[in-house]
Parts: structure tokens; sequence; C-alpha cells
């Protein structure tokens, strides 16, 4: 069975990984120290704030960890900090790629511009680029429960920028049956002949319509998918169009779309065909890494060597990553050696 050192060593790719769930309670207060914000200095009294409660009862109270972070992601100086903070821990689990994704709109309390946290979190990524062998790439989420010319003035700013380190969108927060039919109409005007491609979270509850609605809309990767589970149709679907799940299997443990890691379908799945990776989702806010994804696997889905290379290996084929990247990651993923 794979240890834990293995796991840690392989070079992964995530690409699911929100910015505010993942900064470290440490990071969180010397942000807001150097911002002269009120907050505990005791990391434990923080982390009790910012991790998901062990009871916690669905998504929406999962959730609820976010509004405790916010205040402190209002300055450029902020969001620059909380992505290296993110991309260094990535680096330290040894991930060789990340798509980092956070929502401009939950930073613009206090008067930045969408533009401004973009391009802050960018920097944040650049720096810890030039200290650690990983890179890393930025999504842009427009939030769900927002209005639609919102979101689309987010969107639109975010590709405006045509920084190459933008390379796509989505749309999160919490998720009811039934999509955002508006908007799903509008994906193709965003994306064409644009750099930036689509990632939806669809079917993190029990609405694997909202799966077929993400796909239907453009979407290349599914947030979650969970609503596949036991669904062999819907499973069909995805297969034969190609789009990547991005499984996040402690996250779903949580919101308790699942109950329990043995429950997660890595085995259906695989069985199935269903191209999907795994990714953390929030490292914080679900108390995990990369490394614990793969070793949850290992230990309740019996997932060997070989399938956690061809995971990473399907993590980079469906990535947004330029392809000479993309090149190099997989002959690394290809060639390492346990």
């Amino acid at each position: 069975m794979l240890t834990q050192q293995q796991i840690q060593a392989f070079p992964k790719v995530e690409l699911h990984c929100h910015l505010d769930g993942s900064i470290r309670p440490e990071t969180l207060i010397a942000i807001a120290n150097q911002q002269e914000l009120p907050i505990e200095q005791d990391i434990e009294a923080v982390k009790a704030q910012m991790q998901a409660p062990k009871d916690c009862h669905d998504l929406r109270d999962y959730l609820r960890c976010f509004d405790f972070v916010r205040p402190y992601l209002q300055t450029q100086e902020a969001l620059a900090a909380a992505a290296y903070d993110v991309m260094e821990q990535a680096a330290q689990d040894g991930v060789a790629y990340i798509e980092i994704r956070f929502a401009p709109s939950l930073s613009m309390d206090k008067g930045l511009t969408c533009s401004q946290t973009i391009q802050a979190v960018i920097e944040g990524i650049a720096r810890a680029e030039e200290r650690y062998p990983i890179k890393g790439n930025v999504l842009v989420i427009g939030m769900r429960q927002e209005d639609l010319p919102a979101i689309t003035a987010i969107f639109d700013e975010a590709i405006a920028l045509t920084d190459e380190k933008v390379v796509g969108i989505d749309l999160a927060g919490p998720e009811e049956d039934g999509y955002v039919p508006d908007l799903a109409a509008s994906y193709q005007v965003f994306l064409k002949d644009q750099s930036v491609q689509l990632t939806l979270h669809a079917g993190e509850c029990g609405c694997v319509q909202n799966i077929y609605q993400a796909i239907e809309s453009g979407a290349q990767r599914i947030g979650h998918g969970i609503a596949l589970k036991g669904d062999p149709t819907a499973q069909a679907f995805v297969r034969e169009q190609n789009r990547c799940i991005e499984g996040c299997p402690t996250s779903n443990v949580h919101t308790r779309a699942i109950p329990t890691y043995s429950a997660y379908p890595l085995r259906e799945w695989l069985k199935a065909k269903v191209p999907f990776c795994l990714n953390t989702d929030n490292r914080t806010v679900s108390n995990t890494t990369l490394t614990n994804e793969y070793l949850q696997m290992a230990h309740h889905c019996d997932m060997s060597e070989s399938e956690m290379r061809f995971l990473n290996e399907t993590a980079v084929q469906h990535s947004f990553a330029e392809a000479s990247d993309k090149a190099v990651l997989l002959k690394k993923i290809q060639e390492w050696q346990f």
C-alpha cells in the first residue's frame, strides 16, 4: 500500500483549491496584524474559526467558515500574502502544478477593483514560483448568490486583463437544484476567442442535473461532481463528453455528500472510465492536504501506485496549463520511480 512519504514525494497536480479556504491560521493572524485588524493571537482559537465543524450538517454549514476570513482579505497585500501562503503549502505538499481559485467580489468590500484583486493574487503566486519548484495559475470565481450583471462584470474584467496566469472562470457558492440558465447562456460569449476556459461547481450536492447543464453550458471540468455516484447514465455522459471531475473526498465527507471515505466512488469511476482527479478543495477549512486526499483513497478505496499516477496524468491533461507546461508535468509524472 502507498505510504504517506511516497505520496508526498510524488509530483502531484491540483485543479480545485480555494484561496480563502486554504490560508494557514498563522498567515491570517499575520495579515490581520499588518492591517491592525482585531483577531485572536492564539493559532488554535483562529483555526477553530477557520475549520469546518466536526458536526457540519451540509454545504451551507460548511461555507460559513469563509465568513470569518473575508474581512481580512480586502487589500492587495493581504491577497498576495494569502496566495503566496497557499503556493508554499502546496509546494511543501509535493504539488508540482496548482490552479488556485478565488472570488474577486469577496475582496472588494473596501474599494479594491476586480483587476486589483486578481493582480494581487498573481503577484503572490509569482513570488512563490521564484522560491519553490511549483507552477500556479488562477481561476476567477463568480458567486451564484450575486446577480447576473455583477457576475458578468467580474468575468469581463478578468478576461480583459489578458494575463497568462488567468486561465479559467468558475461559478461557486450554495448549490440548489437548477443552475443559472441566464448565466449559462452567456458563457459562450465570455469564452469566445479567449484563452480562458470554463470549470463549474456542479453536483456538489445531490443535484446531478446541474452536471448535465454545466457541461451543456461549455464547462470543460466539473467541481466535485459527487452527484454522479451511483448514476451510470450520467457517468457515461461525462465519459463521452470527456469532462474531468475535480474530486474532493474530504470536503464531500464534511458536507455529508458522502458518509465516509470508503463511500467515495473512486473504484466506481475508474471502472466506468469517468475522467477525474483528486483535490483538497479547502486545505484549512477541511484540514487536509493533497497528500492526505490520496492517502485516504489508498487506505479506504485500495488506490494503487499506478492509479495515483493515472489520476495525476488525467489532471495534467485536463488542466488549463500551457501545452509546454503539460508536457513537462506529464514527463515528470510518467518517469517518477516509487
